[in-house]
């Protein structure tokens, strides 16, 4: 069993935060009781490796597009540096989940997943971003989509069988909450 530090057992603590949504009350206007309205979003568990695979190959794939964009319209030598190590890692995890999912399936081809109208908007902002605008929405855009990437991970991992994908699933909690890190420092320099 791997031994998470403090740091980034609140940092997967939050993402999953994040993730669920909360609960609470609204008042319905009609100068009466507070109604209790259920605002709880259901969260996405995979359930197995293939599911797993299925949802984190899309996410990875969104990261590179994400980073390659920081590559090519981004100025801080810094932030493209780390948009180069997150595009380099996820594209040999993309390699071996695929690999594995042709194991298990017969076929590497994932599934294209439904569209995420916030994530389209992020994309098409980080589009029109340039220089250190660009440099800004990348990190911004890349820590909340790093800790969904942690929550999905962590979800995962009690219904994964295969050494190869939960060593993943891993990998995604330990190292993503790891350059959370780094990102929130680079945000603040």
């Amino acid at each position: 069993m791997q031994t998470i530090t403090k740091p980034i057992a609140l940092l997967a603590a939050l993402a999953a935060l994040l993730a669920s949504g909360c609960g609470g009350s609204n008042d319905d206007g009609s100068g009466g009781a507070s109604t209790t309205v259920n605002r709880t979003v259901p969260a996405y568990i995979p359930k197995g490796d293939v599911a797993y695979i299925d949802a984190i190959v899309p996410h990875h794939q969104k990261a590179i597009e994400m980073s390659q964009m920081e590559l090519d319209k981004g100025t801080r030598a810094d932030v493209k540096a780390l948009a180069q190590r997150f595009k380099d890692a996820q594209a040999a995890e993309i390699a071996i989940l695929t690999n594995a999912r042709k194991a298990l399936t017969g076929s590497a081809t994932v599934p294209t997943p439904k569209t995420d109208p916030h994530m389209e908007a992020d994309m098409a902002a980080m589009m029109a971003a340039t220089g250190t605008e660009m440099d800004a929405m990348f990190l911004d855009d890349m820590i909340p989509h790093h800790a969904e990437g942690i929550s999905l991970a962590h979800r995962a991992l009690p219904s994964l069988t295969r050494t190869d994908v939960k060593d993943n699933a891993n990998t995604v909690v330990s190292n993503q909450a790891k350059e959370i890190g780094e990102m929130q420092a680079l945000r603040g320099s």
